[in-house]
Parts: structure tokens; C-alpha cells; sequence
């Protein structure tokens, strides 16, 4: 059974967000779904921050701080009207920032009023699920998961640390930098002018398939042989490096 629960930030925790102050209108949003050991988080989401973490549980534990972008008089309104959708159970749950029932922005000389709130995220998932998350520029940071991870960002800031399943790593022009403790499924790659950096076990053997553009850059420091963990590296005018610890 999910339990939600709903409150208005408290000042101490809104003065501890970076970049906030208690001018700024915000509010909480929590809830508890139960997760299989091995099921999927699909998380849709825009800006902001989002940290999510491993735990033992068979629940998926989401907090949510939806805060205005800037002072403005609408702030409370566009916060109030950003919703934040966290549904499913069992096998799979899916969380969205969503921001549909804002109306459309309109900017003025001196204005400090952003068109879309920031989500803040804070998320605990079962070790060995598997996540798939969407993004356009938030902060993330992903620790501990033990399942298949799948992220696309187009200008956010990446940040996955030990991983042990497939990784399926992509941006458009946002840095990323993935860690895996140990390598279990095959690895993609793939930026258009962002900058990656991957760095496996040490001693790692890998089939590695490049597809690099004339303006991109690609180093690795790494074994490539046929039959070993199969990692294939796109960009077009980026840079991935590839490395061991």
C-alpha cells in the first residue's frame, strides 16, 4: 500500500537547498511504493536536482521539493500548479515532473521569474532494480544500483557511481561520468558535444566499437579484444574517454 504524505517545506530545509532562500515559494511532495528487488524507476523530469540511491527495501521512496526558478509574483502559482506524478507498484514505478498546467511564459526587462519550477528529487530504489531516466538539464547523481541503468540528458550534469549492470549512457551537450564496480551487460556511449568519461574494473577486457565523428575525440585506455564486455562509444564533435580504475 503506497503512503503519501504532503507538506509545506520547513525554513531550515528550504535555507539547506542550495541556490534557495526563504523568499522563494516551494512544497513538498513524498510518497512509498512497494518495488520488486529487480523491478524498474522510469523518472521524466526537466531541471533540477536528482539523487537517487540503493537500499535494501523492496519500496521505492521518493521526495520531491518543487521550488519557483527566480522571485517573482506568480511563483507560488507556477510551484502550485507543477505537479509531480509518482504512480505503479510491483514491478515497475514511474515518477514525472510535470508541467502541463502551466500557462505560457512571458518575460519582461528585469524579470527574475523562470518558466519552470525546479523538482528536486531525492530517491531510494531497491539495490538490484533497474532505472531508465529522462532528463533536459538537471543535476543527477546515481549510486549503488546493481541493475541495468539507462540515461538521457540533453544538457544536465551526470554523475552514476557503482554500477554493476548494462549502462546505456546518453547526451547532447551535458557531462557525465559513470564508475562501474563490476561489469555484467554490455555499454553504450553516446554524445554530440558533451563529455563523458567512463571508467571500469581494472583489468576490464572489452570489444570496444567506435563510431566518432571529424570533430570528435575518443581516448582509451583500456584492453579491446573480441569477446570480451562489448562497449560501443558514439559522439560527433564530443569527447568520451574510456579507462580503468
Amino acid at each position: 500500500m503506497a503512503r503519501v504524505r504532503l507538506a509545506t517545506l520547513a525554513l531550515s530545509a528550504l535555507l539547506a537547498v542550495p541556490g534557495f532562500s526563504a523568499e522563494v515559494p516551494s512544497r513538498v511532495v513524498e510518497k512509498t511504493l512497494a518495488l520488486v528487488p529487480d523491478g524498474r524507476l522510469v523518472l521524466d523530469t526537466y531541471k533540477g536536482r536528482v539523487t537517487i540511491t540503493a537500499w535494501e527495501r523492496s519500496e521505492v521512496d521518493v521526495r520531491a521539493v518543487v521550488a519557483a526558478d527566480g522571485r517573482c509574483d506568480d511563483g507560488a502559482d507556477l510551484v502550485a500548479r507543477t505537479q509531480v506524478r509518482i504512480e505503479g507498484g510491483g514491478r515497475e514505478v514511474r515518477v514525472e515532473s510535470d508541467y502541463d498546467d502551466l500557462p505560457k511564459m512571458s518575460f519582461t526587462l528585469g524579470s527574475d521569474c523562470g518558466s519552470r519550477p525546479f523538482v528536486n528529487y531525492e530517491i531510494r530504489i531497491p539495490r538490484g532494480a533497474s532505472l531508465r531516466l529522462k532528463d533536459h538539464k538537471s543535476r543527477i547523481s546515481v549510486d549503488g544500483l546493481a541493475g541495468d541503468v539507462a540515461v538521457s540528458s540533453y544538457k544536465g550534469v551526470v554523475r552514476l557511481a557503482h554500477l554493476v549492470g548494462k549502462l546505456d549512457l546518453e547526451t547532447y551537450k551535458g557531462d557525465a561520468v559513470a564508475e562501474l564496480d563490476r561489469v555484467t551487460g554490455d555499454i553504450r556511449a553516446e554524445t554530440y558535444k558533451g563529455e563523458i568519461e567512463m571508467v571500469l574494473p581494472k583489468g576490464e577486457r572489452v570489444d570496444l566499437h567506435e563510431e566518432i565523428g571529424r570533430r570528435g575525440r575518443f581516448e582509451a585506455d583500456v584492453e579491446g579484444v573480441r569477446g570480451g564486455t562489448r562497449v560501443r562509444v558514439e559522439t560527433y564533435k564530443g569527447t568520451i574517454h574510456l579507462r580503468t580504475k
